[in-house]
Parts: structure tokens; C-alpha cells; sequence
């Protein structure tokens, strides 16, 4: 949870959102066991989850169930420390807390969207935050969207086969076609920096601008674009794999609000 996502509770929790990005395909398949879905449910205003998970290879599904944009930014907490504590540090900290490591978790997910995201996880003890602010302009979390679970032991399941692969490189993205439907797909970070990857799709003619004056008018009718979510920071080197449906024909947005790469756009075929 860095500077940046501290600013956005005010009008962008990352909403540097009118790019955004696309999914790509491949080919996949595997007899390894994979993890069963740990489901995050996120509404007004609350995390709903189980208190304890198994560690190792994690895929966690989250889902909002809510009628707000909510986000679920993801931290361990090392020591005793609370997640209030971790709160009351990062904002007087400008986003940091020695006893914190961001580890990334699902940006913006519009109302009814869902996606899963299969990662490893050690124990220890992890804290959820929504910085997405409310139509009174109120972070979630001051009204209660925050939680704590802890991971404990390790499964012996593995990371999933992917459909696609997404790589981020220094220049920019490298997609693949892909097919719509359920689709899992490996993002790679191969580009030297820390990105925050967002995928969405807009209204024809919606800019960021109309977006932003959504927010800030209280957010009174439907969101000018759909947000469904990918991977915030996101390590160099390291690779996070996600599960979503992509529809036949829209036009999706993948990009970039921290590390600076240039969005693409991919029409499921």
C-alpha cells in the first residue's frame, strides 16, 4: 500500500483508470491439483471471508457484492500490530509501514464482477483495506471495509496451467489473442519496475475526465466504466495468475498507474 494508493482515497483509488487492460490466450492443462477458491466477498461496507487460510498456492476469488466500486488491497502484518494500527501509519507515513509489505492485491471491481487470483502465500498475518472513496467521499475503510485473516501451514497444490501469458517488458506489453469465456491467465512481470495493472472497458466516448466528474458528483447513476480488476503492485520478476470471464466482442483495457507502460486493448474473439 504505497503513497499513490493513499492518494487515491479521495477521488481515484487508482483511478488512473481509463486505461486499461486486455487478456490474452494460449493453450494450457495440467494434472497437478489445484487449490480450491478461498472467496472474499466485498460489500458496503465489509469484507466477508473465512478468519484463517491455508497457505502455499492460494487462489482467492473475489467478489463484490456490493453496489459501490470497492477494492481489496492486500498487506502482511508482521508482530502484534492491528489492522487500525496499519491504517494510522499509512496515512501519517505517506503509504508505509516498516512493520507492512504490500503485497498486491485486486484494484478496482465494479458491482456483480468477480475475479480470482492464484498466487503462493506464506503465514503469517495479511490485512485488507478499500481506500475507494464513498459518495460522501469517505474511504470505505473509515466505514469499516477492512479485515484480517491469517494463513497458516502450506497445501500441496499447485500454480494453475494458464490459457495466455501476459508479459510486461520495459517497452510495453506482450498480448496474445485470446478467445472469450473463463479464461486463466499468467501476467508476467518481466519490465524492471513495479506496476499496478488495471483491467476495465468504458462507455464509446466515455473519457477520464467524465469519470472523475462521477466521483466527485457522488457517483449518482451507473459508472461511466466497468471495472474488473488484475493485480496492483506488482513485483518485478514474479508472476500472478488470474481467472475472469471475457466477453466476445467487448473492447477491454489493460494499464498501467505506477510503473508508467502504455495501456493496450484486446477484443476477446
Amino acid at each position: 500500500m504505497r503513497r499513490s494508493r493513499i492518494r487515491r482515497q479521495a477521488i481515484a483509488t487508482g483511478f488512473a483508470l481509463m486505461s486499461i487492460v486486455a487478456l490474452a490466450a494460449g493453450c494450457g492443462g495440467s494434472d497437478e491439483v489445484s487449490p480450491e477458491p478461498v472467496t472474499v466477498e466485498g460489500g458496503e461496507y465489509a469484507y466477508a471471508m473465512p478468519d484463517e487460510i491455508e497457505g502455499g498456492v492460494v487462489a482467492m476469488r473475489f467478489v463484490n457484492v456490493g453496489k459501490e466500486l470497492h477494492e481489496y488491497a492486500l498487506s502482511r502484518i508482521d508482530g502484534e500490530h492491528t489492522i487500525d494500527e496499519l491504517i494510522r501509519d499509512l496515512f501519517a507515513n505517506e503509504g508505509h509501514a516498516s512493520y507492512a509489505t504490500d503485497i498486491g492485491g485486486v484494484p478496482l471491481l465494479s458491482p456483480g464482477e468477480e475475479i480470482t487470483l492464484t498466487r503462493k502465500l506464506e503465514p503469517g498475518n495479511y490485512g485488507l483495506l478499500c481506500f475507494v472513496p464513498s459518495p460522501d467521499g469517505k474511504p470505505h475503510l473509515e466505514l469499516g471495509m477492512k479485515r484480517t485473516f491469517t494463513v497458516a501451514g502450506e497445501s500441496d497444490a499447485a500454480l494453475p496451467a494458464a490459457d495466455a501469458v501476459i508479459t510486461a517488458t520495459v517497452d510495453g506489453y506482450v498480448v496474445p489473442e485470446i478467445e472469450a469465456g473463463t479464461r486463466t491467465i499468467e501476467l508476467r512481470n518481466a519490465s524492471g519496475k513495479e506496476p499496478s495493472w488495471y483491467l476495465a472497458s468504458a462507455a464509446p466516448g466515455v473519457t477520464e475526465k467524465d469519470f472523475e466528474a462521477w466521483i466527485e458528483g457522488g457517483q449518482k447513476g451507473p459508472s461511466p466504466v466497468t471495472f474488473y480488476g488484475a493485480m496492483q503492485s506488482f513485483p518485478d520478476g514474479e508472476s500472478i495468475f488470474v481467472t475472469l470471464d471475457l466477453e466476445k466482442g467487448k473492447t477491454y483495457r489493460l494499464s498501467d498507474d505506477e510503473g508508467g507502460l502504455p495501456p493496450v486493448e484486446l477484443t476477446p474473439r
